[in-house]
């Protein structure tokens, strides 16, 4: 894999709580690692809670070599510990000074091994597996209008107009326990991964983004740019996170 990310504060956000993290070498067993958090919380608690999530869980990867590691279950399982761990270290740290209290991040971790997908996910942040023909969402909402949506109160078009739809139902940090998607998916027919933040789906639908990835194929960063240049000229109402992850190869 090949990958660039990159954080855009947006239009209207006077701090931004967005973070990242890009890496095409090895991170203890991971010979790949990319993260997109976006956080929550009061004055400066939400950048905090999105840095010390990324920090907190490269730690715990990074401090877990193969031995444990032996199957497909075994990775997921590794995910699914560090976000743990991630959890518990911001829930301390918010219990711990008023400054910080009710903190939270959203978290979506990919990596890829052999042609396979490794993911684990809470909150809004969403994970796209995209070729020449179709741009999939691999990542399911944790947010009260995918709520809605789901029991038939609203329609699609109304997701991104909605007065709550920035309200998620699951955050890393906010509580003792958190309950995590992990996934893992068979990515031999994709050329792109997007790993972003709702401040770009927000303000972006699925088929342009589409469109913009094959407009700029030969450049990732411009795909990037033009991405973040999108979700500003359509209102920019919050931090923007993308993360590009290209293939070398893909096996038609």
């Amino acid at each position: 894999m090949i990958a660039i990310g990159k954080v855009d504060i947006g239009k209207k956000r006077k701090k931004n709580e967005d973070a990242l993290f890009v890496s095409d070498d090895a991170v203890g067993i991971l010979p790949n690692l990319y993260i997109v958090a976006d956080g929550m919380g009061g004055h400066k608690a939400g950048g905090t809670a999105s840095k010390l999530a990324i920090e907190a869980f490269c730690e715990y990867i990074a401090g877990h070599d193969a031995l444990y590691i032996k199957t497909r279950e075994d990775i997921m399982r590794l995910l699914k510990m560090g976000i743990l761990h991630a959890n518990h270290m911001i829930h301390e740290k918010a219990s711990g000074d008023e400054a910080y209290g009710g903190m939270g991040t959203t978290f979506t971790a990919a990596t890829v091994i052999e042609d396979i997908l490794y993911l684990a996910h809470v909150g809004d942040t969403r994970l796209y597996l995209v070729n020449r023909e179709t741009i999939f969402q691999a990542t399911t909402d944790h947010s009260l209008v995918q709520e809605m949506l789901d029991k038939g109160y609203i329609s699609e078009n109304e997701i991104n107009q909605h007065p709550q739809r920035h309200i998620i139902t699951r955050a890393v940090g906010t509580y003792e326990k958190v309950k995590i998607d992990t996934l893992m998916y068979d990515i031999s027919t994709v050329e792109y991964i997007v790993l972003c933040s709702d401040g770009l789906t927000s303000m972006v639908a699925d088929a342009l983004i589409h469109k913009i990835v094959y407009d700029y194929e030969e450049n990732i960063e411009q795909i990037v740019d033009c991405l973040i240049q999108e979700a500003n000229e359509q209102g920019g109402l919050d931090n923007i996170a993308v993360v590009i992850a290209k293939k070398y190869e893909v096996n038609k």
